[in-house]
């Protein structure tokens, strides 16, 4: 192969350079990109000259692209890219109350791209435009690695379990004004199993995030319980990689075994905008 692979993490994540995105790959060349990614569940690809067109144009090699059903937070006339910024169109930051801004802050708490659909997401890839000089980095957790790690009674407690995944309980704390009445009826609350089997390398997954509301049948605190010590547990620093922006960094992630999150910045006076593709799932979980 005309790449160089080097992890990361002990436990998550893969650069991978020597490669041009911007041009369509062999096939064999591909594969051995998807494997490495799917067994290290994230791949940076650094110093990449890409634009929009290119991005959505690799992303389709790995599957069918989701559309971003949110108008305010699509990128102008791309429904296939989901921007991540807090800058408006005409270049300025938005301000502090900006809607937009709100729903994005919400970033900052580990989630897992597209679980509140009732056909969540295989994947995820962001591009930097711009970035903040401190701050704002992204963060991944390899929920895979956090399930083997489980002690055998919390991992046969969670077995089996079912948890309703609601994207209105991740942005509960914020004011939502960004949606119109027929986007949010788009996305009603959705079920999935707690612990997920990978359907490509057969490895379980703790899969639960701030978009997680509570477990089926469960009292409703006893819920918030064992799926906050989940993920808890799941975010320690020994499963997680944290990425530190350079403008033309891409990054792609397994949205079935990591969450992520993005950490915090002066978003009132430094800009950041980064573009995402995210990769449609092949089926329901249940």
């Amino acid at each position: 192969m005309g790449f160089q692979a080097k992890p990361l993490n002990p436990k998550i994540g893969i650069e991978i350079t020597g490669l041009d995105l911007s041009q369509p790959l062999p096939p064999d060349e591909l594969a051995e990109i998807r494997k490495l990614w799917v067994e290290n569940v994230v791949a940076v690809f650094p110093d990449q000259s890409v634009n929009d067109d290119q991005h959505i144009s690799f992303s389709k090699r790995l599957g069918d692209l989701e559309m971003i059903n949110m108008a305010a937070l699509q990128a102008e006339g791309r429904p296939e890219i989901y921007e991540a910024t807090n800058v408006d169109n005409n270049g300025n930051i938005m301000t502090d109350d900006h809607p937009v801004l709100t729903i994005n802050r919400g970033n900052q708490k580990w989630h897992s791209d597209s679980s509140f659909k009732a056909v969540p997401s295989t994947a995820s890839m962001l591009r930097a435009y711009i970035v903040p000089e401190e701050g704002g980095e992204t963060e991944f957790a390899n929920m895979a690695a956090a399930y083997d790690a489980l002690d055998a009674e919390t991992k046969e407690l969670c077995d089996g379990l079912v948890a309703i995944h609601d994207f209105y309980w991740s942005r509960r704390d914020v004011q939502e004004q960004a949606f119109s009445q027929a986007e949010r009826d788009a996305i009603p609350p959705v079920r999935h199993p707690l612990i997920r089997v990978h359907p490509e390398n057969g490895r379980k997954a703790i899969y639960a995030g701030s978009h997680t509301r509570e477990i089926e049948g469960w009292d409703f605190a006893e819920s918030r319980a064992l799926i906050d010590r989940l993920i808890t547990h799941g975010t320690q620093p020994e499963f997680t990689y944290r990425h530190e922006w350079v403008v033309g960094d891409m990054v792609l992630w397994d949205n079935r075994s990591a969450l992520h999150r993005g950490l915090t910045f002066d978003d009132q006076r430094e800009k950041r905008r980064l573009h995402r593709t995210t990769i449609a799932g092949s089926g329901p979980t249940l």
